[in-house]
């Protein structure tokens, strides 16, 4: 499977994202997206809620702000579904914001990919003994 098309359209969800661009994110985001986290399970209308209100009240991330992939894996379940999973962080001009260790799965829905689910929580480091 050619990934050129699947890493193109995680890069304009990320882009969305960090610009708070929920117009765009409802359009790389399946209709029933959710994302859990340490913090619950969040749906789609709620997360995309909750950046329109961050980026009103001037709360969200910076312009300059981008997304590092420290490691990231991709696993083709099927042709049309992916699943990903890695290690990565928000760089902001402020500074970066802890690493997460995180998991998405991707499918290809009529002529375009679109992101089912994000699964992230904080990296901790192992320390070695």
């Amino acid at each position: 499977m050619d990934c050129r098309e699947l890493r193109a359209a995680r890069t304009h969800w990320y882009e969305a994202y960090l610009a708070g661009d929920v117009e765009r994110l409802a359009q790389l985001e399946d209709k029933d997206f959710f994302v859990a986290s340490d913090s619950g399970i969040e749906s789609r209308s709620s997360q995309l809620n909750g950046i329109a209100r961050s980026v009103v009240a001037g709360r969200w991330f910076p312009p300059g702000s981008h997304a590092v992939d420290e490691h990231l894996e991709f696993r083709c379940l099927r042709e049309d579904l992916v699943s990903m999973y890695g290690i990565g962080q928000i760089s902001t001009p402020r500074g970066s914001n802890p690493c997460v260790i995180f998991t998405e799965l991707w499918q290809r829905i009529d002529d375009g990919w679109k992101v089912l689910h994000l699964h992230y929580h904080r990296h901790v480091a192992q320390q070695r003994g």
